[in-house]
């Protein structure tokens, strides 16, 4: 349940600093709040939690697209193909990962264990 509160605090905090809802709740954040996975928005995560996931969904959707609708057409190897997809990847995830560092710190957002768990206390004063 303290996910939940956690959560809507999270929610609150992104909509007063005045960060768009579509910033701060992507798409993909959605659909695995609806499937019951608790995952923090990108704001709240760390550096690599938002780099990794980023980069490899970028790397897998915008390789497989490039491949299906040029590269092949093109006669480009498979092999460049990849690692081409792999490098941009990484930096689609790094820059992705450092926008949402930035703008966290920029809004001056709460870290992820300050936000409310019960009754207005945070996890480190509950704990």
């Amino acid at each position: 349940m303290s996910f939940e509160i956690r959560k809507q605090a999270a929610m609150q905090e992104l909509k007063a600093s005045g960060i768009w809802k579509s910033n701060s709740m992507p798409p993909a954040l959605i659909i695995l709040w609806k499937l019951g996975i608790k995952a923090k928005p990108p704001h709240y995560k760390r550096f690599m939690q938002n780099a990794l996931p980023l980069g490899v969904w970028f790397a897998v959707v915008w390789g497989l697209l490039m491949w299906f609708l040029q590269w092949r057409h093109q006669g480009f190897p498979v092999s460049a193909a990849i690692v081409t997809a792999l490098v941009g990847g990484v930096f689609f995830g790094v820059f992705m990962a450092a926008y949402y560092r930035w703008s966290a710190r920029k809004h001056q957002l709460s870290d992820w264990v300050d936000l409310p768990v019960q009754d207005g206390q945070s996890y480190s004063q509950a704990g």
